[in-house]
């Protein structure tokens, strides 16, 4: 029944206001669209089909051993994927395995054995030959204890880690293996036989998220901690090649926590990885703990997809957020990663109890969390290349330091600081915006400000805050800071950036009216007058109204059309002497029909503003959806677009400078507000691009920073010297609308070239050169001159203070002067200036008194004539 009234309340509200309707209709959506429902018949075949499959490869991964899986040795499994017939590489493993095994003892070289791990029970001591060095690794992977007690490892590795790969030299040169994709899933219709996920570059970015269960039920011994542990992690990689953030996979494993080694492999429909993950492992020490270790959480997963609380085939899928697989399966190739850890070179700090503070903090004094860094060695066993973590000893520091990273918990804390100082940030511009808020309180003030220098500020606001709501929905650790954020931005945005938005709008409407009557105009007279389609006086045109039964219904003309030339013919109608407000209000049929003037204007401007409203929201809206599509789009394009935005949102001063030459206005807005806002917008954008560890992985540019800081500290340049020098000191003559300037340089009344009047009012002179071109101290030379100025004062009729006012005057040029004092005098004068102002009536006032005076009232303190806008 509720259904029946929402739709009869839509129906109402659509003929009210069509916005209204709009967010009714979305509602509708949502309470009538059909719930999630079980999985239907087919798919059910299939979650059993996949579960028998799951079983029998349990079952056999617990009756195999280490050693089961040797290529080169003719042993294979019955999994998918390690049978001999489906055309695996697996001939490389073994290199693939003692290439982990040289990082592992590239590690121990790195960090010195022979201090580093001094007290540990293994024998180890720093290798003096390639035969020593083996041994070592060997014995560490026989026993899968620690180094040393503590241990410099972090023993739960939940992170982001990031870094930079290169192609291994092993399997260089040797063609991709051929799979027969319909014997390996009969059940499974591929719609291309091209891979996905195929790797074609020789270099490209990384990144890891590990998350890493608890371990509380999977404690196998020494000192109440897990000798391993399930892990689970999300990689993307990606190249030249790659779109977006590169290829995204989910990869399952295990983690040796005292050892510092993680183990991890995709599984799929044509790939067991899971399974078969032990097979993959270093020594048959670490084979027995990931059996152990995986017999246990497969079953759980089993059997929570026969209990159905599971409704996929595949809980280890690699795949998880791309539903599109289901409908147009694509083959992806496999991987099989290796990650070592690297010990820290600081053996004083307990990593037992950093890591408890980290996940239950307590206010203890602890030192701050060191980044994780591990070595990463990348199979894919059915594209057949393999690919490494670029860093020492094959490449130097500067090319990369294998991956690097943060723990979560020591993530999630620089990201709340960082929150808080963004929220910080937006706090000063609210507080900016306000002072010039108040400082703008008039409509003199107002017309000043560019209203598209507002609206990129609060564009910007608008799209942080949109952003952290859309984060905030996926991070729940961050939830409050990011929501407080959000709520500033939007506060920003609503409240004060669009309340300034509108009184500049309003006071500029008659501005805007006024330059399109003016288009209007022009337009006019450039187009030629149809004087021979007007039609006579006494006909009725056609046009003019549709002939019924009861008469011409004579319609308005649109306001677009062209209107008849004036003839002569037409009638000039003489209004009453009477009062026409009074005879139009004794009228009943016009006071109950015809608006008035208030009303309409009312009506106008209401309109305005939803229009101002309409377009502001909905390209704030399509510029947030622009931008989440631009994360799917390769990386040169999207570099391509981050940086346009950035640099369209930091030009928000040019519209103001072009407004300043236009009106010919030397300052529209208060310094703290320009350089705050430059500086505070400016910052969040240095800091994505020039800091390495940023919160969001944006890619470093610092090319690119430095040129948007020189490019906001241009615009600030240029504001600067529109207040100093002139507002339209760089453009040329003629290229801007005429405009009155109140500050000219006066000539004397001897100047024969100046048509100029002298300002009225001025009281006595005091010259520092003689007064008349013809004095007896300076003969003139013939053809020359040379510029002097002399000082007139006056009275400002508003603070009642003397004015002096300089004079430039032309006189001869005398023996032993230079051309160089006219440049200098007109320099003085030019500066000088600056002090005084002078209104179109010829009235003289001190430049502060009268800009004071013009904030509130633009018309002249004495003769009351109306004064150009300032």
């Amino acid at each position: 029944m509720w259904r029946h009234y929402l739709a009869a309340a839509a129906r109402l509200m659509w003929m009210d206001s069509p916005r209204v309707a709009l967010v009714v209709f979305l509602l509708l959506f949502l309470f009538l669209s059909p719930d999630s429902q079980a999985p239907s018949l087919s798919q059910q075949r299939d979650i059993d089909h996949s579960i028998l499959e799951e079983r029998q490869a349990l079952d056999l991964l617990n009756t195999s051993s280490y050693g089961g899986l040797d290529a080169r040795n003719n042993r294979w499994l019955n999994v998918t994927g390690l049978r001999q017939n489906d055309g695996y590489a697996w001939d490389l493993l073994p290199d693939v395995q003692e290439r982990a095994k040289e990082q592992l003892q590239n590690i121990c070289n790195a960090f010195e054995f022979t201090s580093i791990f001094k007290n540990t029970s293994l024998p180890l001591g720093k290798p003096k030959s390639v035969g020593d060095e083996q041994n070592t690794v060997d014995k560490i992977l026989s026993t899968m204890k620690p180094f040393y007690d503590p241990a410099p490892l972090y023993q739960n590795v939940t992170g982001i880690l990031r870094g930079q790969w290169t192609r291994s030299k092993i399997g260089e040169g040797l063609a991709s293996p051929s799979l027969n994709l319909s014997a390996l899933t009969p059940r499974i219709g591929y719609v291309s036989q091209n891979y996905n996920r195929n790797i074609t570059g020789r270099s490209g970015g990384l990144r890891f998220h590990i998350h890493e269960g608890s371990g509380d039920h999977f404690k196998l011994g020494l000192d109440g901690d897990g000798l391993v542990r399930d892990v689970e992690a999300t990689m993307t990689i990606k190249d030249e090649s790659s779109s977006g953030d590169g290829w995204e996979m989910s990869l399952f494993g295990v983690h040796y926590p005292m050892q510092g080694g993680i183990v991890l492999a995709t599984t799929s429909e044509k790939f067991a990885g899971i399974f078969a993950l032990p097979h993959f492992t270093l020594s048959e020490r670490s084979f027995s703990l990931a059996q152990s270790v995986l017999n246990q959480t497969l079953i759980s997963a089993i059997e929570a997809q026969e209990a159905e609380i599971s409704t996929v085939s595949n809980p280890w899928t690699s795949s998880p957020h791309n539903p599109s697989d289901a409908l147009f399966p694509i083959p992806h190739c496999e991987f099989v990663v290796y990650l070592q850890q690297h010990p820290n070179e600081d053996t004083n700090i307990d990593f037992r109890k950093l890591e408890k503070e980290l996940r239950f903090p307590t206010g203890a004094s602890m030192p701050s969390a060191p980044t994780v860094s591990m070595s990463a060695l990348i199979f894919s066993p059915d594209c057949g290349f393999v690919l490494e973590s670029k860093g020492p000893p094959d490449f130097a520091p500067q090319e990369g330091l294998h991956l690097n990273g943060r723990k979560l918990e020591s993530y999630m804390r620089l990201a709340r600081r960082c929150i808080i100082a963004f929220a910080a940030v937006i706090c000063a511009q609210v507080f900016l915006l306000i002072r010039q808020m108040k400082d703008a309180s008039t409509p003199s003030t107002k017309s000043r400000v560019s209203f598209y220098t507002i609206a990129i500020m609060g564009l910007g606001d608008g799209f942080a805050c949109m952003g952290f709501m859309f984060v905030s929905m996926m991070i729940d650790a961050a939830f409050l800071p990011l929501i407080a954020t959000a709520f500033l931005s939007f506060l920003g945005v609503s409240f004060f950036g669009m309340k300034f938005l509108m009184d500049i709008w309003t006071v500029q409407a008659p501005e805007r009216h006024e330059r399109d009557r003016e288009r209007q105009r022009r337009w006019d007279e450039i187009a030629p007058a149809n004087i021979a389609s007007v039609p006579p006086a006494n006909t009725t045109p056609a046009a003019a109204g549709v002939v019924t039964a009861a008469g011409a219904d004579n319609l308005l003309l649109p306001v677009t059309a062209r209107r008849p030339a004036d003839i002569g013919s037409t009638p000039t109608i003489i209004p009453s002497d009477q009062d026409v407000d009074a005879e139009i209000a004794e009228t009943p049929e016009n006071t109950a029909t015809q608006p008035t003037a208030q009303t309409t204007t009312l009506n106008t401007a209401r309109r305005e503003m939803s229009a101002l409203y309409s377009k502001f929201y909905f390209l704030l809206l399509g510029l947030v959806f622009l931008s989440l599509h631009a994360t799917t789009w390769p990386i040169p394009l999207r570099s391509f677009y981050t940086n346009t935005i950035c640099s369209t949102y930091l030009s928000f001063w040019l519209p103001q400078i072009n407004r300043n030459i236009t009106r010919n206005c030397r300052r529209a807005l208060r310094w703290e507000f320009v350089i705050g806002q430059s500086i505070l917008r400016l910052s969040p954008i240095v800091y994505l691009y020039t800091a390495p560890g940023n919160i969001l992985f944006f890619s470093n540019d610092r090319n690119m920073a430095y040129i948007f800081i020189a490019w906001v500290w241009l615009q600030v340049w240029v504001l600067g010297s529109q207040e100093i020098i002139g507002p339209r000191f760089f453009v040329p003559k003629g290229w801007a609308p005429p405009a009155y300037d109140y500050h000219p340089i006066l000539r004397g009344e001897d100047d024969e070239e100046s048509g100029s009047t002298m300002p009225i009012g001025f009281t006595q002179a005091t010259s520092s050169s003689p007064a008349h071109p013809t004095s007896p101290s300076v003969q003139p030379r013939t053809g020359s001159s040379q510029v002097r100025p002399n000082t007139i004062m006056y009275d400002c009729a508003i603070c009642t203070e003397n004015i002096h006012v300089p004079i430039v005057r032309k006189v001869g040029l005398g023996d032993g002067e230079s051309q160089g004092s006219t440049s200098v005098a007109l320099s003085t004068a030019l500066f000088t200036r600056r002090a005084y102002m002078i209104t179109p009536c010829k009235h003289v006032f001190h430049s502060g008194c009268l800009e004071g005076w013009m904030r509130y009232r633009l018309q002249c303190p004495i003769c009351r004539e109306n004064l150009p806008p300032l």
